[in-house]
């Protein structure tokens, strides 16, 4: 899959309300102050960082990285899986 595709896909999945947040990004989110929109905004409006992605080997799936910013201008990364829906792994920022 391309980075276009990619972009395509989550912000399809997100407009759909197709996505999961999983216990560790809800941790995070609360930890760093991040909302639920807050993260589907840089989902719908960021780019993919595809040299941070991994191939999760114990569940046989790739995280994808998608960096953007908060209507606030905080700079973030999420880290996403896709499956039937896109799972929200986790979250890092605000980055400098």
């Amino acid at each position: 899959m391309t980075s276009a595709q990619l972009t395509k896909k989550i912000k399809e999945l997100v407009a759909k309300g197709k996505l999961r947040v999983l216990k560790h990004a809800c941790e995070r989110m609360a930890l760093r102050g991040y909302t639920l929109p807050e993260i589907e905004q840089v989902l719908q409006n960021g780019f993919h960082d595809l040299e941070r992605d991994e191939y999760d080997m114990e569940h046989n799936i790739w995280r994808h990285v998608i960096t953007g910013s908060t209507t606030d201008g905080k700079k973030t990364r999420v880290v996403v899986a896709i499956i039937d829906e896109l799972l929200i792994i986790t979250v890092v920022g605000p980055l400098k």
